[in-house]
């Protein structure tokens, strides 16, 4: 009787950071969901909350260059774990929030940095060391996750803040988010196959060259890498793109409330746009292990382009605006897998 193949660990490491991409980023997406409720108990503007929507953005982008080096340097396993830690803290201290500057430190320093060390930059790297003929495949997988987290859990946040308060939500996700992420991290998420006494893809390393597309996995140093125009074209582009996007993700809800749509309900405009692009981020990963990559990036935002200057001019009800949140969770979501 032929001996049954076990599932390689791989996919068990897939698992954990999905659970990791689904929860961290939630950190920062979280003021989509309780924006209503601040600007109505505590009576600030659009744009006092706006600058700490966008204060943790540029600390993010600042946050993930340490949170690469911890990973290089400590292993992934560390980084998340302490990523996890600092999300627990973080959604403690928003849920004390009673001014402008505490809203700034505790969200847009605090949180950033615990989202950098639970996103886009560990994890990936992270599914890079495990794959590499289905490394589009795992990387898919695992930057759906956010959209997994935000399309369950950001309307569910409007939900309950409506019935419970806001603070009292932020305290439950501090305890339920911070303290699965630490667990998954220390018990689960290994940095390196080999590490266990593993290869990349379960096979022996002089079969990890992608035969699909005749690559050989080449490895890069930080010097080099940046002497490359393809890193700095990648950076350019995924920046761009990226402004857009987060904007859409920091004010979709409150757009709908504008269009006549009440808090409570607001959040299902979040979710008709990351839903689509869970099955979209997967099957871009799926679609760029066995076609050209770059051809993917380029025309799926092509379509961004042309729904945006739509969205510009045509929205003007809650109908077009659940359409338009459709139509931009297929399209930006095919390529961000295959950035790593």
């Amino acid at each position: 009787m032929p001996k049954q193949r076990k599932i390689f660990y791989g996919w068990w490491v897939v698992i954990a950071l999905f659970v990791v991409g689904m929860l961290g980023p939630l950190a920062r997406n979280c003021m989509a969901a309780f924006f209503p409720f601040i600007t109505s108990e505590l009576e600030w503007s659009r744009s006092d909350i706006g600058l700490a929507q966008s204060l943790t953005m540029w600390m993010y982008a600042f946050f993930v260059l340490l949170s690469g080096r911890m990973t290089d340097r400590l292993g992934s396993r560390k980084t998340i774990l302490l990523g996890g830690l600092l999300c627990l803290g973080g959604w403690i201290l928003l849920s004390t929030v009673g001014s402008l500057w505490q809203l700034y430190l505790y969200y847009g320093v605090i949180m950033a940095l615990a989202v950098s060390m639970t996103h886009f930059v560990p994890i990936q790297a992270t599914a890079r060391k495990w794959f590499i003929k289905r490394a589009g495949l795992a990387t898919g997988i695992i930057v759906a996750a956010h959209s997994v987290g935000v399309s369950i859990f950001i309307p569910l946040l409007t939900l309950m803040s409506s019935s419970f308060g806001w603070r009292s939500i932020s305290m439950i996700c501090a305890l339920a988010f911070g303290i699965t992420i630490m667990l998954v991290a220390f018990f689960v998420i290994r940095d390196t196959p080999e590490s266990i006494g593993l290869h990349p893809d379960n096979e022996q390393p002089a079969s990890t060259s992608n035969n699909n597309q005749g690559i050989i996995e080449k490895s890069w140093a930080v010097k080099e890498a940046m002497k490359t125009p393809q890193l700095w074209l990648l950076f350019i582009v995924y920046g761009v793109s990226g402004i857009p996007w987060q904007g859409l993700l920091s004010h979709l809800v409150m757009w709908g409330v504008d269009l006549g749509s009440t808090m409570a309900a607001a959040g299902t405009f979040l979710t008709a746009m990351m839903l689509p692009s869970i099955i979209s981020k997967i099957g871009g990963g799926w679609l760029g292990d066995r076609h050209n990559k770059r051809r993917i990036i380029a025309i799926s935002y092509a379509f961004c382009l042309l729904i945006m200057l739509w969205g510009w001019q045509g929205i003007h009800t809650t109908q077009y605006l659940i359409i338009f949140a459709l139509l931009m969770g297929i399209s930006a979501g095919l390529p961000i897998g295959l950035y790593a």
